[in-house]
């Protein structure tokens, strides 16, 4: 997880906004690591120039092989740089997040939950080597990160090598905001993060997400993704401590109050 480098706000748009635009098309998406344009189907994914250089030529490669292991994705056509900028080149996806959908209609709330473990399970199946283990990148973020003692360093440390290991396909960041359905199919998004190892290193980090938003529908999808995966509540949030403090030192001060007592 990258450390941001500059006092460029979270989601302003790039400071050659209309050079973009005019190579990619209009603005449709703005986050923290990238801004989003398309045009005729096609999107590009603009790293900020704050990101480091190699995380769109890591997230192409992830996008492209999970996509052959039959997993819903973007298909990817290329990765150029443009402006100092480097760009991912994919299909754009059409649609609303599974999120905007049970905000906009909160009966759809257990409906919209029931599709995000359907395919998180479905995910986790699917094994593959060519990855990071997720325990490599839990323990490396908690090393670096900036907002952790070294006393919490080498505890989150201990307990993360006690955790198991496997070969699952992790998302990294799995959550109804980054599942979108056009009306007919469902496609995964944001795939900077993804790793192998256990599945349940990543329903808990499913359910942290969760968790800061809403403690209720946290405890919703565990229900559900402990009857569809055979896993305990106890197997995934014995990760809450070690996935909570791999985030802790990158988020926002806000966000900080709220996880913090995690571990």
């Amino acid at each position: 997880m990258a450390e941001e480098k500059t006092e460029t706000p979270t989601h302003a748009p790039p400071k050659n906004n209309e050079e973009f635009k005019k190579r990619y098309g209009d603005l449709v998406g703005l986050g923290q690591s990238a801004a989003v344009y398309a045009r005729n189907n096609i999107a590009a994914k603009v790293y900020r120039e704050n990101q480091p250089h190699y995380q769109p030529f890591m997230e192409a490669f992830y996008i492209a092989l999970v996509g052959e292991m039959g997993i819903p994705v973007p298909k990817v056509y290329a990765v150029e740089s443009f402006l100092n900028q480097t760009a991912i080149i994919m299909d754009q996806v059409k649609g609303k997040s599974l999120l905007d959908i049970a905000i906009e209609d909160p009966s759809r709330m257990e409906e919209t939950l029931d599709k995000v473990v359907e395919m998180q399970v479905a995910m986790h199946k699917v094994e593959i080597g060519v990855f990071r283990s997720l325990r490599n990148v839990l323990g490396a973020n908690i090393q670096v990160s900036p907002g952790l003692t070294p006393d919490e360093k080498e505890r989150l440390n201990a307990m993360l090598a006690r955790l198991p290991d496997g070969l699952a396909i992790c998302h990294g960041d799995f959550h109804g905001g980054n599942i979108l359905f056009d009306g007919e199919k469902y496609i995964i998004i944001d795939w900077a993060e993804v790793a192998c190892g256990a599945p349940a290193g990543d329903a808990c980090r499913t359910y942290m997400d969760y968790y800061m938003g809403n403690h209720e529908i946290a405890e919703a999808y565990l229900k559900k993704y402990c009857a569809a995966s055979g896993l305990t509540r106890e197997e995934i949030l014995a990760w809450l401590p070690v996935t909570a403090g791999s985030i802790y030192g990158f988020m926002t001060d806000e966000w900080k109050k709220q996880i913090r007592h995690l571990f």
